[in-house]
Formats: structure tokens, sequence, C-alpha cells
């Protein structure tokens, strides 16, 4: 499955200069103004903007961003800053049928940089989801998703490439991904046992700098049940298995296929929102198997944690956690293991500003045939939000995001400055 939305170089239109671009940015500006005061008179407090009538519902919004990134090549060498501008659209369509809904979606991500336009990009995103009652007790899920992305230099297949090199990229990688997925489930709320059973396919493959990008091309399959018992009207103990078959498309040129097989198995708790907290806590196991017996499988512990505790209404304290597999970013191969922690407080100090801060940090360990190399990735984030009306939205923030890498060269540090609005129409 390939999915095509734009040039291959991410961009529609011929090479801009400065001034034309300064001209654009102030046409975008102007065109969110304007879309801005075309609203007489807001909607009621709380409400969404939307368009109904009957069993069809339109939802949509659009973006606008200023960041300033300290280091957009993420590189400890050769830092380069820039004013990125950054335009998000998003719509929703959704048809409610007897016994069923339908959702059809699309969201856009446009950027232009100020000082490094061959970073320029624009990604795509198409979904659509079919959810069925087939009963009193079961349902099904259908669902198709597929991008047209990219990865920015100096992140993905890119990371750790010095920008002052001639291997460094001229150009983002870009990719497409499509994805099918299925979903049954039986079993609803009032009942002591209940079974989920998900099918899903995916294909990436990349669309440019395909000497480097090409051997990462792939297709992802797997198979997931899920048995539960309520043990509370609100509370469920639950187990999964999966069962995930990745195959490359392109065999190395040299070294071992890359091609494995994962098994995952996760006992959990879950329980649903009650007066003060909310969570799901998973433990298990995930085994690798690769197809060469050359590349070393990898077998440990599995976790997936996500806790929200509420003291008050309009304050929410997250903490999550997740110990996972990533596939290889380099021709070495091996097995990425990636451990996710964090921390988040949202609160609302009146009805129309909110704060937010998170700190998270993030630890993957590469495993190569030739040895192992170990990143740890602390982030930090801070935000506001003020709603100036029910349809505008004005954010600001500050993040502070690093790398430090027992190989010096894939260390980097970079602060982002960010403001930006969201209208709802």
């Amino acid at each position: 499955m390939s999915f095509s939305f734009a040039p291959e170089n991410g961009r529609s239109c011929l090479p801009v200069s400065g001034a034309a671009r300064t001209q654009r940015y102030i046409f975008v500006v102007l065109c969110f103004v304007s879309s801005a005061f075309a609203y007489a008179q807001d909607a009621e407090p709380g409400s969404a903007p939307t368009l109904v009538g009957g069993a069809f519902a339109l939802e949509s919004s659009l973006g606008i961003e200023a960041l300033e990134d300290s280091n957009i090549f993420e590189s400890s060498t050769d830092v380069q800053s820039s004013l990125i501008w950054r335009l998000k659209p998003k719509v929703l369509m959704r048809f409610k049928p007897a016994r069923s809904r339908l959702d059809f979606g699309y969201k856009g991500d446009y950027a232009w940089y100020d000082k490094s336009p061959a970073d320029d990009y624009t990604d795509h995103a198409l979904g659509a989801g079919a959810y069925l009652l087939l009963g009193d007790r079961s349902g099904l899920d259908l669902v198709a998703s597929c991008k047209y992305a990219h990865d920015n230099r100096g992140t993905g297949l890119s990371i750790g490439v010095d920008p002052a090199s001639s291997a460094f990229p001229e150009s983002p990688d870009r990719y497409t991904d499509g994805q099918l997925l299925a979903r049954y489930t039986y079993g609803v709320s009032h009942t002591r046992a209940f079974v989920a059973l998900e099918a899903s396919t995916e294909k990436l493959a990349y669309q440019n700098n395909l000497a480097r990008t090409q051997p990462f091309d792939r297709e992802d399959k797997y198979g997931q049940a899920t048995f539960g018992i309520r043990v509370q009207p609100k509370t469920s103990v639950e187990l999964s298995v999966r069962v995930r078959d990745i195959r490359y498309d392109n065999p190395l040129a040299f070294g071992a296929s890359q091609d494995s097989r994962e098994y995952l198995y996760l006992l959990g708790l879950v329980w649903e929102a009650t007066a003060q907290t909310a969570g799901t806590v998973r433990i298990g196991e995930i085994t690798k198997k690769f197809a060469d017996p050359a590349r070393p499988n990898f077998s440990g512990p599995s976790w997936e944690v996500a806790i929200r505790w509420s003291p008050r209404t309009y304050s929410h304290f997250d903490v999550a956690t997740k110990r996972y597999t990533q596939e290889p970013v380099d021709l070495r191969g091996g097995v990425t293991v990636t451990a996710l922690y964090s921390l988040g407080w949202s609160h609302e100090w009146n009805s129309r500003l909110e704060s937010k801060l998170a700190v998270s940090k993030v630890d993957s360990t590469y495993r190569y045939v030739t040895g192992d190399r170990k990143d740890k990735n602390p982030q930090y984030s801070l935000a506001a939000i003020y709603k100036m009306r029910p349809w505008l939205r004005w954010h600001a923030g500050f993040d502070i995001n690093a790398r430090d890498s027992t190989v010096a060269s894939y260390n980097y540090h970079e602060n982002i400055a960010r403001l930006g609005a969201r209208v709802l129409f």
C-alpha cells in the first residue's frame, strides 16, 4: 500500500525568495485574522463550533504557530537556529446512522523555516473509521489511515549525523505510511467478561533519499487478543497477547536480515474514572526474534502505566511510563529498547486561563551486533492557554530538549519558544 499527496521534496511551488516568503507569512496571518473576525457572535460558553444537520456533524479548526528553535538539527556541532512558521488545519466529518458511526478526518501540518528553506515541509494525514454495533453486546471497528509525512533532518534515519558532513541529507526524509485495522469486541459495561480481537497491517515506504532510506521500507502486521474480567463495576483485570511480524522490502546489500517477529504478553488492571482517579497498569514481557541468526534476539520486561489523579475537577496530575521496542534507524540493525517516564500537571486557573507543565525522560538502548549505544533524553515543557473566545484559543510555551549519549556525537541541547492560536469554526 502506498500513498502520495505531494511532490517528493514536500513543496508544491518554485523556490521562494526571502521577500516572497515574508509576504506569504503576512498573507497567512491576514487570512487567520480575517477568519477570526468573521464571527460576529460567540457561541454558548463551553461549546465547540460545530455544524450539525440531523445525523451529520462537521468540526474544523485552523492553528497558526511561530516557533524559535535554537537547534533545528538536534546536533552537538554546527548548531543552527531558525524561526519556524506552522499552519495546522484539521477537519472531522461524522455521520451517525442507526447503530453505527462513520468518521472521516484530515490533519495537515505545514511549516516554513526562515533560515533553512530546505527544511520546509508539508505533511498530510487522512483517516476513515466505521464503528458498528452488531448486537446488544458486540461491536466491530474498521479503521483506515494514511500519512504523507517526514522526519526532520537530524532525527529518524539521520540522527547523530554532523550537519557539516557530506552524509547529512540535503532535504528531510519523506515517507508514506498506510494502515488498516479491524477490532471486534464482545462484552459491554454491565457484562462480567469481555473479549477484544484486533488485527492490523501497516506499510511504510520512503519517498526520497532512497540510497539511504530504501533499506528501511517495511510491512508491519500484528494480531492481538485481550481477555478481561470485571472485578468491580468500573475495574477490570485484563490479559493481552500480541504477535507482531515485521518484514523489510529490500534486503541489505551487506549484513544480516532485519526481518523479525515479536511476542508481547501483558497482564493488567484497568479502572475507569472515579471521583479522583483513572488509570491503567499493565506489566508483562516482550520477546523479539530475528529471522537471521546473526542478529541476537531480545527478551525483557515490558509495561504500560498511565494514571490520572484529579484532586479538583479543574486540576489534573498525569503519571505515565512505558517500555517497548522500536525498529532500527541505521544499517547496523538490531533492536531499540525504549523506556518512557513522564509527569504532567494541568490546571485551569479560571474559565479562560489554563497552564500545563510536563517533565519526561526517554531512555533508549540501541542494540547492535558490535555493541550497544545508550541515550538519555530529558524533556521539559511549560505552556499557557488563554481561551479568548469559545472559538479562539491563544497559547504560549517553552520547551527544553536534550540528549546525553554514550557516543558523544549524538549529544545535543535545544530550546524552543512558541506562540500561536487556534480558531474553531
